[in-house]
């Protein structure tokens, strides 16, 4: 009797706590951001980046977790594997990935049970133009890489997003944020800068009209586990609670494959110079945008952390294969192969990520001939 009391006490406090973990990561981004905006700083890190807080703190605890290891490097043929590293990055994305797929699920679903569905509906719940475009710009300002994009895509969808904002913003996301536009307009110049930034929003609002074709239906899946809809009949409890329930659903049936992608991103992220040593050999050859993606689409790597390598490269590899290897590696992985498979099934993911592939390729090679 007394266990059950202190369960249900515990279960009272977790949704207060959830909430105000969701607030200080807000605030802090927000703070964050504002002060490198009066400090002059540089575009780029005036950009709130909702994951950093969670990122730095999960990379913190996987060095802090891994610092007693020794240095050990096992020869693969696809370059060394370091074993140290592997085991503070896979720290590192069991810590962030979990958190972002609960927080997200959790915000989406607060807010569509405290406002209803009526605001949802006429903005990311719409599955018009306007829905597919909301998704698209919410992508472009939501800069993370594919293994987090798949956690937050779950939670838009648990949050009533309808199929085409969300296709949008699982495509927009990695593949069409600030830091990628920068690199572009770096490297391009404008013309550069506007070719991409134009296809992208063209290929995620039309990644959101294809999603039928695709498979992109995740809600088959959310929905057996939450209601995607309101419940007129459900019990008389608070909203913060019942938001928690339902997102703790989610995450329950989600958990182990968040882990395998965070696992399958510690071993790949070892074999990123693989990439690099590849671009390099292609040099100017046509088919190196083709190259640039069968190397980089497997791999798990952001676009910030892409850009400086390639932009050591740009007087060696021309322009549309190293836009193609920066988004290979952003739009797409095998870690978010493991998600979407749970969410969508094989063969959806399939389409999916040909789809990109296909979307990549195009535009690398289309680059390559502008920029002759």
């Amino acid at each position: 009797m007394h266990h059950r009391i202190l369960i249900n006490r515990i279960e009272r406090f977790l949704p207060i706590i959830s909430l105000g973990l969701l607030i200080l990561i807000v605030s802090q981004v927000l703070y964050a951001s504002f002060q490198a905006w009066l400090s002059g700083a540089e575009f780029n890190r005036v950009i709130p980046v909702f994951e950093a807080p969670i990122a730095n703190a999960g990379k913190a605890l996987g060095a802090a977790l891994t610092a007693w290891m020794p240095e050990w490097r096992i020869p693969t043929p696809f370059g060394p594997l370091d074993l140290k590293y592997t085991a503070a990055y896979t720290i590192y994305e069991w810590f962030k990935l979990p958190i972002i797929l609960f927080l997200t699920t959790y915000a989406m679903t607060l807010l569509r049970l405290s406002i209803g569905t009526r605001w949802i509906d006429r903005t990311l719940g719409r599955n018009d133009l306007i829905g597919a475009g909301g998704g698209a710009m919410l992508g472009m300002f939501t800069p993370v890489c594919s293994c987090t994009v798949t956690n937050i895509y779950a939670g838009l969808v648990a949050g009533g997003a309808s199929q085409r904002a969300s296709a949008a913003f699982l495509f927009a996301s990695p593949a069409l944020n600030e830091f990628a536009i920068i690199f572009m307009f770096v490297i391009a110049g404008p013309l550069g800068g506007g070719i991409y930034l134009l296809a992208g929003v063209i290929a995620a609002l039309l990644t959101a009209y294809i999603a039928p074709l695709l498979g992109l239906q995740p809600e088959r899946f959310i929905g057996q586990i939450i209601p995607l809809q309101p419940r007129h009949d459900a019990p008389q409890e608070s909203l913060l609670l019942r938001a928690h329930r339902e997102s703790w659903q989610l995450f329950r049936r989600l958990l182990w494959v968040v882990l395998l992608s965070g696992l399958l991103a510690s071993l790949l992220v070892n074999f990123n110079l693989t990439l690099v040593e590849g671009l390099t050999r292609a040099g100017a050859a046509w088919w190196g945008p083709i190259l640039a993606v069968i190397l980089g689409l497997p791999l798990d790597i952001n676009a910030a952390s892409t850009a400086p390598i390639l932009v050591a490269l740009h007087q060696i590899v021309p322009t549309g294969t190293l836009v193609a290897a920066m988004m290979a590696t952003t739009v797409s992985s095998i870690p978010e192969w493991a998600m979407l498979n749970r969410l969508l099934g094989r063969s959806a993911t399939i389409r999916v990520v040909g789809w990109f592939a296909m979307y990549v390729m195009v535009l690398g090679l289309l680059l390559n001939a502008i920029f002759v």
